[in-house]
């Protein structure tokens, strides 16, 4: 038996195909986001110190190309509440020169609130052969709404999209992904089923992942998408997470394109437990908790 989450997203125009079906992938098996977007993506220039709570290291394999590309997953804590996911990749030697030295970076800005990560703002950020895109989601909880803004050359970014934000949680891939393993949308089980909405943008798409039991090699996951890049074609993902829920490896297989695989570095560094606040609330509750048996101890004392 197996877990089943459904990932409800948008389906992209021409030009956007794959782009978040890739991101959560990725996340999910790094190599993915060869098949989906046909680019692999360098790391993220160092930015201002903060507190880093995982740095996750990939080599990825492509077909003959043992060792292809290297990725890297970062979530750091700005304090206060806020989070911060990046995820970047790099080709090596000839799939470096293949890819046209593209450059593509996601990140998402968090915000913990009710026991979760809600989303802020979703970048997606590429470069290619000289040319650039970004598109940056944003979501505006007290107008609820939900806005994407697109960068024109030498106008920066204007919107072009917008939707209502209602009662059900919106997710992009990272805060969906983080979520999950956090156990913030529930600590699923073998047989259980869960269901995440994504951006509705241009309409809804669902991306089905599949649990399987846990054995030596770790929790076994299966991810069901379609890939946009080969005419529509369903992928079959396949991927190990380890004992902290970080993916350890994986692997898939593309019928226009072969088998790609990915595994996790030892210089790896897993988050370590759970966020600060989900640390505090566990804290109070077991304190409610003693008071709540201490004061049941004395009113049964004749």
């Amino acid at each position: 038996m197996t877990a089943m989450i459904n990932l409800s997203q948008g389906k992209r125009g021409k030009g956007e195909k794959g782009k978040r079906e890739t991101a959560l992938a990725f996340l999910l098996l790094l190599a993915i986001m060869v098949l989906q977007t046909g680019a692999l993506v360098p790391p993220a220039a160092a930015s201002a110190p903060e507190q880093v709570l995982e740095d996750l290291h990939f080599r990825v394999d492509i077909l003959i190309f043992t060792g292809g590309a290297k990725a890297r997953v970062i979530l750091k804590n700005k304090g206060e509440g806020r989070y911060l996911a990046e995820l970047a990749a790099e080709a090596q030697g000839l799939a470096k020169a293949l890819s046209g030295n593209r450059r593509d970076n996601y990140a998402t800005e968090m915000v913990y609130r009710q026991g979760r990560l809600l989303p802020l703002v979703y970048r997606e950020e590429s470069r290619r052969r000289g040319r650039y895109s970004l598109k940056e989601y944003r979501f505006d909880y007290d107008q609820g709404r939900l806005e994407l803004w697109q960068h024109h050359e030498g106008k920066g970014l204007l919107p072009k999209w917008e939707t209502v934000l209602d009662k059900e949680t919106i997710y992009d891939p990272l805060s969906a992904f983080y979520n999950f393993r956090l156990g913030a949308l529930g600590r699923l089980r073998a047989g259980e089923t869960l269901t995440v909405r994504g951006i509705p943008y241009p309409r809804p798409e669902d991306i089905s992942i599949q649990m399987g039991q846990e054995d030596q090699q770790g929790r076994k996951v299966m991810v069901t998408l379609i890939n946009r890049v080969f005419d529509d074609e369903a992928v079959v993902v396949f991927a190990f997470f380890d004992d902290k829920w970080a993916p350890s490896q994986g692997w898939t297989r593309v019928l226009s394109f072969g088998k790609v695989a990915g595994e996790i570095l030892p210089e790896s560094k897993p988050l370590n437990g759970s966020l600060p606040e989900m640390l505090l609330e566990s804290s109070k509750f077991k304190v409610q908790s003693s008071r709540l048996k201490a004061s049941q101890t004395l009113n049964l004392e004749p």
